[in-house]
């Protein structure tokens, strides 16, 4: 429960008690909390989590009636970890049509070292997360509820690792009853389905080919293509089968995503960007305000995207912001950064990461792009890196980005450094701060070698 719901519980307790009782002071004094009012307690009750209500409903009958109305019951956050999944489905069972918001969050458990052990011996061993993601999404489809707003799926790799017994299920299986599931839907307002694939190094814990995923996307177009306001499909896919230069699903993935006319928030690898997609999404929509671009693989695509592109798409939708984040899975990925953020984007947020083996000409670069060309809309700025770098390189770094004045946050992390060097980087940075408004938020973070 907030702090504000229990401030504002407080108040309208002891202005009931206090009308009631003389003005007794209900904390003090533990007063009868079952006497608060139905409304007040509806209201109350619709903050609390799942377990909470649950919980709550116990207490005594005049909490279980304002629990028994099914509007409490719209929010529903699960996890899936082969130890409250059991929970989760029973949880659908019983409110699967009035849920109207629900979030899936699936992570790997401890035990699938277990799992794989009683599976080589040909032991059945308890039913994988694969198996009770599909009993929980067939329970869902079953309650014929047709009216949710909210749909989050995100981590669906993590039930690939614990997806090793014999009662395990295929990802095809899963992903299926999941595109009846979106099929049925007809006030889809955000849909999330990011990080079903996991990195190209483990390739045995692949989640949907690029054909389950577009089926997916098509489902969820079919009734919710004038609704859908935020869509999150970064790391959705696996792209491991498509050959480098091999781009023809790109245009399937384009049409998919562009004909949800809607959207405000799109989130995305970028393996899925491209020319042609943000064409298509600046002839139909003007409502986009956020890109979110994830990008940690993939560098033969680095250079399909044109400035012209961007501008176009800006005119469309001038509210627009673009968000950065870039972290190479391997090495040798992204080596030249400036590769992939475009000149005419409105870049308003980057966050990198940069492996040990970078070499600092790139950092340099890396710098002196963002000030040339994203002087007036970056506004936030994060960089770390395990590469040393020299106190007269550091300051050339630093007032590349002078330029770059409408910075509100500016945060760097340093590792393999040495003491002597750390009074220096502070006072590089001081220096690009002075240009920017007295409200950025500098933050450094060092680690001395």
């Amino acid at each position: 429960m907030s702090f504000f719901t229990i401030k504002r519980l407080k108040q309208v307790a002891e202005e009931f008690f206090g009308r009631e009782n003389k003005q007794v002071n209900v904390f003090d004094n533990q007063p009868d909390w079952s006497q608060l009012p139905y409304e007040i307690l509806l209201h109350v009750f619709r903050y609390l989590s799942n377990s909470d209500k649950y919980h709550a409903a116990l207490t005594c009958k005049s909490w279980l009636r304002p629990l028994s109305v099914p509007s409490v019951w719209q929010s529903g956050d699960f996890v899936f970890d082969n130890k409250s999944d059991e929970k989760a489905i029973i949880f659908v069972n019983m409110t699967g049509k009035t849920l109207r918001h629900i979030n899936v969050q699936c992570i790997a458990s401890d035990n699938h070292y277990m799992c794989s052990f009683l599976a080589f011996k040909g032991d059945e061993g308890p039913a994988s997360c694969t198996a009770k993601m599909y009993q929980f999404l067939a329970t869902l489809l079953n309650s014929q509820n047709h009216r949710i707003l909210t749909f989050k799926l995100t981590n669906l790799f993590s039930l690939k690792i614990n997806g090793l017994s014999a009662k395990s299920m295929s990802f095809s299986e899963v992903a299926q009853l999941l595109t009846k599931v979106l099929e049925d839907q007809q006030q889809l307002r955000v849909l999330d389905l990011s990080n079903s694939q996991k990195s190209v190094k483990h390739r045995w814990v692949d989640s949907f080919t690029v054909n389950e995923g577009l089926k997916l996307l098509n489902a969820a177009s079919k009734n919710c293509a004038n609704t859908l306001q935020e869509l999150a499909i970064a790391r959705f896919v696996c792209l491991k089968d498509i050959y480098p230069n091999d781009l023809s699903f790109l245009p399937q993935f384009r049409s998919a995503i562009a004909g949800f006319s809607k959207l405000s928030d799109l989130h995305l690898s970028y393996g899925y960007l491209e020319d042609d997609l943000l064409l298509s999404l600046s002839r139909t929509t003007t409502s986009l305000k956020v890109i979110t671009v994830r990008a940690d693989k993939i560098p033969e695509l680095e250079s399909r995207i044109t400035p012209l592109a961007w501008e176009n798409l800006t005119a469309a939708c001038p509210e627009l912001r673009v968000l950065f984040f870039i972290k190479p899975i391997t090495e040798s990925y992204f080596q030249d950064v400036t590769m992939i953020l475009t000149p005419s984007m409105p870049l308003y947020q980057v966050k990198w990461k940069s492996g040990s083996v970078t070499a600092v000409e790139n950092i340099e670069k890396f710098f002196q792009h963002l000030g040339q060309n994203f002087q007036k809309t970056l506004h936030h700025l994060k960089f770390r890196t395990r590469v040393p770098i020299d106190t007269e390189r550091f300051e050339v770094l630093f007032k590349s980005i002078q330029p770059c004045t409408n910075l509100d946050s500016f945060s760097l992390g340093l590792t393999s450094c040495v003491i002597d060097d750390v009074e220096m980087y502070k006072l590089a940075i001081r220096d690009v701060v002075k240009r920017c408004p007295l409200s950025c938020d500098l933050t450094l973070n060092v680690q001395v070698k």
